[in-house]
């Protein structure tokens, strides 16, 4: 006989847990900070958008390692909880709206780093 399937609640890995432990919204946090120790690309970031945001998992690291004068902007056809020095809205992505909400959020800014999970 094979083991039996862990099914719902029972299946949630160590990162779930790390993650509820921590504070961030989501598991994935842990691939984003992986991808910085390894690139570094927050601490010279100065712009970062946030693509398909919601729950805000990713919008806390950039808030976390980003320098505190950065912009970070999350966008999602849901809306987000508010978090420290991120800008969040609720638009569709593939819209001319969104488009010009993210020019107009980021003004002359050069935007130095595109999330999207």
């Amino acid at each position: 006989m094979g083991k039996k399937q862990k099914t719902g609640k029972a299946r949630r890995d160590k990162f779930y847990q790390l993650a509820k432990e921590t504070g961030y919204r989501a598991r994935s946090a842990f691939k984003l900070i992986q991808l910085n120790r390894k690139f570094g690309f927050l601490e010279n970031s100065r712009v970062c958008i946030d693509l398909c945001a919601a729950p805000g998992g990713w919008c806390q690291v950039a808030a976390k390692f980003m320098p505190v004068s950065s912009m970070i902007i999350g966008v999602d056809l849901v809306p987000i909880k508010s978090i420290p020095n991120v800008v969040t809205f609720v638009d569709d992505i593939t819209t001319e709206s969104c488009r010009s909400k993210l020019t107009w959020r980021r003004r002359t800014a050069t935007i130095n780093s595109i999330l999207s999970t």
